[in-house]
């Protein structure tokens, strides 16, 4: 019988070790992966407030735009004031200034597009900034 019991203590002490052993390699295997962690992740705390503005992303909706139409192209303003002091204009005046600023196009381009001159779009351009510039500081002085 004293085989057996020294036999169960043999089997006792092996499971023990086997036991400790499987828990010793994964305590080795947690520790391993909060390094790896560590080293891919950044704390936002520790972020300059220009890495912070890289990450963000701003939700644009179309219902906070003012659409123009022109050519069979809808341009959204978002910015309300301004799309207040576009509206405000000439109907030439918002064409030449939508076509040149929110199209990127050129003064030769509309002038062939509206079929105008392009000395008469260029006067019509320098109207327009003229209006945009006065509705914007009427506007902006009384808030």
């Amino acid at each position: 019988m004293e085989n057996t019991s020294d036999y169960e203590k043999t089997i006792e002490h092996q499971f023990d070790s086997f036991c400790k052993t499987v828990l010793r390699n994964h305590a080795r295997n947690i520790y391993a992966e909060n390094l790896r962690w560590q080293d891919r992740f950044v704390s936002l705390e520790s972020l300059t407030p220009a890495d912070l503005a890289r990450l963000c992303s701003f939700d644009n909706y179309e219902a906070e735009s003012v659409f123009f139409s022109i050519l069979d192209c809808e341009i959204p303003i978002a910015d309300i004031l301004l799309a207040q002091a576009v509206e405000a204009l000439s109907k030439r005046q918002q064409d030449v200034i939508l076509l040149s600023y929110f199209l990127n196009m050129k003064d030769v381009d509309i002038a062939e597009l509206l079929n105008l001159t392009k000395s008469t779009v260029h006067y019509h351009k320098e109207n327009a900034l003229e209006g945009l510039r006065k509705f914007m500081e009427d506007h902006t002085n009384e808030n």
